[in-house]
């Protein structure tokens, strides 16, 4: 019931499709009750007189169809019983059709409508909650857990109302025979549900299990093929691949050792189904010698019997693929469910087109290790922010509070004099153009990553933004352009030249606040300074905030932080830092020599 409560908003809409697919699942269930009443009158009627014997009457709702067909005429009563059983079959096909085909195309798209729920919910996530989740756990979530819900629907709940319909509808159709035929089938139904209160508790337990171990496989095998560049630049393919294996063979260990168990249980209800069959039988043939059960009612009793110790274990079956399904909806719902207490901080008032940003007294921590500690920044439209610092100073941390991609502990951080959590997340990240330090492309084309936030983009848009980031230079030498498919996350294209493709997805965004975190890493210098130069003429009077090891491309901004251990413990402009000859200074006249020595070292042509 935990599954129907959860799933109803999303499968309320089509749940009268539903009961439509169980009544038809029902109309088979009644052919398949029936169908054995005419061969009963084929066997009694028309099969045993043919062999000489004299016909008997039975106990089938059909006999009324030859009772007015004289006995002699049994080519007549065989065409219009057949006649009837090819009715009922075709009857049944197209019932079977319909019901399949519309449970279906209907229940994919509720199963639609909740994986894109579950899409958002992920892309909502604030990082706190994000980290809960592996990669490996929302991939199950999204594509195996969502499916297993869908099929509760489509297949548990109507399969096993056609099952307890039949059940109960054959064993009325038994007791028509002979009233002790009844009693046999349901001892088994006795038998079942002592082993089926241990059966359900294993698969309850083993299915939690086997989630967790197909997750972590899962995320297994999406680093071994998003790491291939590292994994094979350091040779470790070996090592990637053991990994692997011990990942597969503990989930085909537990798989196994699950089976084994699961058979055991299987056996257990196949002896039982069999004894009380054996049992049934030795019954029906008893009553058969003594003449209160004729061959075509016996045929009929065998197809009953066979049918009730069927759908007994395909009930079974079904309550096991509800244990699993039930795991599936916990874990599907509760991500759902779950409450992003730092996103429901946010408002909803919408980022100006021009914003005054101000940070104030700002202290994060992470883990219990300080990231930043009392940074005070003040950035009014159109001002230059240069940032620099060994890794782990704290540029990235500083550039995601900014952005409310990271919560800090303490301080304030204001928008045109709002707080920050006035704002909407979703408009506070419109409001900048980010330039990540990790770079991720897309499996698409150079122009589609490129006007990734706007895929209306004109393609002399994309050209000018990819002029601008210097794409085109590498672009160009493609056969097909900036229409090249670059593959996932950027296979085919290095690092420079995916920083570049990542400068003019930002910039094309056009967004108030460019902010471009180390981007320019994997760059040389010259292809570096064109950016730079490209930024000056085309974005000046637009907020920019940079991030950067090389101090020489800090030169012409407005003001120059530079970080330690999360602390600014430099600020100025150029001239003010340099005359200061503190850190930056340094690092300046460090990496001019090399500029200067390595200019010199090219050959004059």
């Amino acid at each position: 019931m935990g599954i129907l409560k959860k799933s109803y908003p999303y499968y309320k809409r089509i749940y009268g499709i539903l009961a439509l697919c169980i009544l038809l699942g029902l109309t088979q269930g009644v052919i398949g009750l029936v169908e054995p009443q005419i061969v009963t009158l084929i066997v009694d009627n028309v099969i045993n007189p043919a062999l000489g014997e004299k016909p008997e009457s039975n106990s089938s709702i059909f006999a009324f169809l030859i009772e007015d067909i004289p006995q002699e005429n049994l080519w007549e009563m065989m065409f219009i019983l057949v006649g009837v059983f090819l009715l009922f079959l075709l009857l049944y096909f197209v019932t079977f059709y319909i019901r399949w085909n519309i449970a279906h195309y209907f229940s994919i798209k509720c199963d639609n409508k909740v994986r894109l729920d579950v899409i958002r919910k992920i892309n909502s996530f604030g990082m706190p909650l994000l980290k809960e989740y592996s990669t490996g756990d929302l991939i199950t979530i999204v594509n195996s857990d969502a499916e297993n819900v869908r099929n509760f629907h489509v297949a548990t709940i109507p399969f096993t109302v056609d099952a307890l319909f039949y059940i109960v509808v054959a064993a009325f159709m038994l007791s028509r025979l002979n009233i002790w035929l009844m009693l046999l089938p349901f001892l088994t139904l006795v038998i079942f549900g002592i082993i089926t209160k241990k059966f359900l508790k294993l698969c309850n337990e083993m299915y939690g299990k086997l989630w967790e171990k197909n997750s972590e496989l899962n995320t297994e095998t999406q680093e071994s093929i998003y790491g291939i560049r590292t994994i094979k630049a350091y040779a470790r393919e070996d090592v990637r691949i053991k990994r692997f294996n011990e990942r597969s063979r503990d989930v085909r260990d537990f798989s196994t050792n699950f089976s084994v168990r699961r058979y055991k249980y299987f056996l257990a209800f196949d002896t039982s189904d069999q004894f009380v069959m054996l049992a049934s039988m030795a019954l029906s043939i008893y009553l058969a010698t003594k003449f209160q059960m004729t061959s075509g009612e016996y045929t009929a009793f065998l197809t009953y019997l066979l049918a009730i110790c069927g759908n007994f274990v395909d009930i079974i079956f079904l309550a096991a693929d509800g244990q699993e399904q039930k795991v599936s909806a916990d874990r599907l719902y509760g991500l759902l469910d779950k409450k992003d207490e730092v996103s429901a901080r946010y408002g909803d008032k919408v980022v100006s087109k021009t914003p005054h940003i101000v940070l104030s007294h700002v202290s994060a921590k992470a883990d219990g290790t300080e990231l930043l500690e009392d940074v005070s920044l003040d950035i009014p439209y159109g001002k230059r922010i240069g940032i620099m610092g060994r890794t782990g100073s704290g540029k990235s941390v500083l550039l995601r509070v900014m952005q409310a991609f990271e919560e800090f502990e303490s301080g304030s951080v204001t928008i045109d004099g709002r707080d920050i959590k006035e704002y909407s997340r979703n408009e506070i990240a419109k409001a900048y153009g980010y330039a990540m330090q990790n770079v991720f492309l897309f499996s698409n084309s150079i122009a589609a990553n490129i006007a990734y936030y706007n895929p209306d983009a004109t393609e002399e848009e994309v050209l000018e933004y990819g002029e601008i980031a210097q794409v085109s230079e590498f672009a160009k030498s493609f056969p097909d352009g900036y229409m090249t498919i670059i593959g996932e996350k950027g296979f085919g294209l290095s690092g420079g030249q995916k920083q570049r493709v990542a400068i003019a997805r930002a910039l094309l965004k056009n967004a108030p606040v460019t902010i471009l975190d180390d981007c320019t890493s994997a760059l040389d210098i010259e292809t570096e300074s064109k950016i730079f130069k490209s930024l000056e003429k085309h974005f000046r009077g637009r907020t920019l905030v940079m991030a950067t090891h090389r101090a020489v491309a800090l030169r012409e901004f407005d003001e120059i932080l530079f970080l330690e251990n999360g602390k600014i413990i430099e600020r100025g402009s150029f001239d003010e830092l340099m005359e200061l000859d503190g850190r930056y200074a340094s690092i300046y006249r460090q990496q001019m020599d090399k500029e200067v020595f390595v200019h010199e070292q090219e050959p004059v042509l």
